[in-house]
């Protein structure tokens, strides 16, 4: 029931392109996530294989390291580095309170350009309750909720700003 209600609420509270006023989100949306692809996956898995070629990527973390992600993204670029920090994109599978406290509220040293994508944060109360800890952090500059993922940046030059964008 959650998952329902959590959805109309987003239906009703989202935006496409045109209600977006930061040049970094906008082109984000309308270079990578509205642009059509042959991917035939979740859109959770399209959108971070769409980011990874949009933002040329070349170090890529999953959490956990989920054999079948990673399998996906060495078929779909071979050359990309798996174990070299600093990560470009980090993939959270799953938001738990250890990965919360690690990224988020301890916040582990990350380059500025690090993109963080956040799987299913409206899966649950308690992912929901997590996502919303994330997007209210000091250290958070640019949140973009998409129902089914979340992207989370640093970015120092970018003012505070959340985003709900429909894909």
């Amino acid at each position: 029931m959650h998952y329902i209600f959590s959805y109309l609420k987003f239906l009703f509270s989202s935006t496409n392109q045109h209600g977006v006023h930061s040049p970094f989100v906008y082109l984000f949306i309308t270079k990578c996530l509205y642009v059509k692809s042959n991917y035939k996956l979740s859109k959770t898995n399209t959108v971070l294989l769409k980011s990874i070629q949009y933002f040329k990527v070349k170090s890529v973390s999953i959490v956990p390291n989920k054999s079948i992600v990673s399998e996906l993204i060495h078929k779909e670029f071979p050359l990309l580095n798996s174990t070299t920090e600093p990560f470009d994109i980090v993939f959270i599978d799953e938001l738990n309170s250890i990965t919360l406290h690690k990224y988020f509220k301890k916040k582990e040293p990350t380059n500025n350009s690090c993109i963080f994508l956040i799987n299913a944060i409206h899966k649950n109360k308690k992912s929901a309750t997590y996502w919303e800890s994330i997007v209210n952090q000091n250290t958070v500059t640019v949140t973009i909720d998409m129902f089914y993922c979340g992207i989370v940046s640093f970015r120092n030059e970018q003012v505070k700003e959340h985003f709900k964008i429909r894909i």
